[in-house]
């Protein structure tokens, strides 16, 4: 393939340009005077379309890396249980396992003997307080008037103290069994008493679901697990010797055997102690789960950065096409103006490929959505021989 090809092609892909009856000799005539300048053309709408987009190639330091395998993780700071705090018995279950919820949604309702007698003696103690804070402002009252002494007032006053602290305490026992504010203050025109219902303190999917409809149920006892799977760890080991140059926060990037998906992630731990045995460090990635394609327990393999080295121009994997047999990219010479280009190139590290001939600093390349270009390039026919 020569380095430059003599092509211009309509990008009919991205938006088709209406050609009129009284200018269709024009238009022949462009397309002729097109195939002479040796690119591809585009509108900026056609660009914009495309998800075509360009970059500035320099020279930059490529970094070193270790490869090694590893295993998914649940990530630990996203992973909530469900847990009463009250003993009672499951009556309602509102979702089941594998089921993705929202921060706040019901999980699932339980009755409970204790938690009734709590509600109970709060609506006591709540009649109490309504009843002895009527009673200080219409005695404060009397005072004013001077109808009855400073004693009677100081009685009215601990009488209401008591009561407040009363209430206070009741309402502090049902926030320790699990109940919120809201459900508290709608005691006093409920209808059923006793019910508890748990609410998901975060969005994420159902991954533990530990009990039957009717089944008496200990406070502290898990029902239910959530974790929110939009990042996982991964947990890699390695020697001491592949240890020296990785840091925290290094980059990552993650795939697995079936799946030519890279995962990007990063260092967030380097465990303190050998493995005896194995005598490997262990090593926790953070990556990027947004498909929600890695679980636990899957095998992958970790590229992790080391340091760097020597300096190349690097382009990112889906910038490199194949045309013909020969690996290609697109250079960007005007806006909406693209040359393509044979080069070639070292060896993939980190979704990073080092551009060896065919590329100069400074060069505009595209970087996203060359697939398009090429695929409309082989819908032409064109031939580059």
């Amino acid at each position: 393939m020569k380095t430059l090809i003599a092509l211009i092609i309509a990008l009919t892909v991205f938006m088709s340009v209406p050609v009129f009856a009284g200018d269709h000799e024009e238009a022949e005539h462009t397309n002729e005077s097109h195939e002479e300048n040796g690119s591809l053309e585009s509108t900026i709408a056609q660009i914009k379309q495309a998800g075509l987009e360009t970059e500035v190639i320099r020279f930059r330091q490529r970094s070193q890396v270790i490869s090694a395998p590893g295993s998914v993780a649940f990530n630990a700071y996203k992973l909530a249980d469900i847990t009463t705090l009250v003993d009672g018995a499951i009556h309602t279950r509102h979702v089941h396992l594998d089921e993705d919820v929202k921060k706040g949604q019901e999980l699932v309702t339980l009755t409970s003997s204790a938690l009734a007698q709590a509600e109970a003696e709060y609506l006591r103690a709540e009649a109490e307080h309504s009843k002895s804070k009527l009673e200080l402002k219409r005695v404060e009252g009397l005072v004013n008037e001077k109808i009855v002494s400073q004693a009677r007032l100081q009685q009215t006053q601990s009488t209401y103290q008591a009561a407040h602290a009363n209430l206070t305490a009741s309402k502090a026992t049902l926030f320790a069994y699990g109940m919120n504010k809201r459900g508290i203050n709608n005691l006093i025109k409920a209808t059923q008493y006793g019910q508890l219902t748990l609410y998901a303190p975060s969005s994420g999917t159902i991954v533990a679901d530990d009990f039957r409809i009717g089944q008496h149920i200990a406070a502290g006892t898990r029902l239910m697990q959530i974790v929110d799977e939009s990042t996982v760890w991964i947990e890699v080991k390695l020697s001491q010797a592949q240890m020296s140059g990785i840091k925290i926060g290094h980059s990552a990037v993650v795939s697995t055997k079936n799946s030519k998906t890279k995962h990007e992630g990063k260092v967030i731990n380097i465990h303190h102690r050998l493995d005896q045995t194995t005598r490997t460090i262990g090593v926790r990635l953070e990556v990027q789960n947004p498909e929600d394609a890695l679980h636990p327990g899957m095998f992958v393999q970790a590229e992790i950065e080391a340091g760097s080295d020597e300096e190349a121009l690097l382009l990112p994997v889906q910038a490199i096409q194949r045309y013909e047999g020969d690996k290609i990219i697109f250079i960007e010479e005007k806006p909406g103006h693209y040359e393509l280009r044979e080069v070639r190139v070292g060896k993939t590290r980190m979704g990073l490929v080092p551009i060896l001939e065919g590329l100069k600093e400074g060069e505009s390349v595209v970087v996203k959505g060359a697939f398009a270009l090429t695929s409309e390039l082989a819908k032409s026919g064109f031939d580059a021989d």
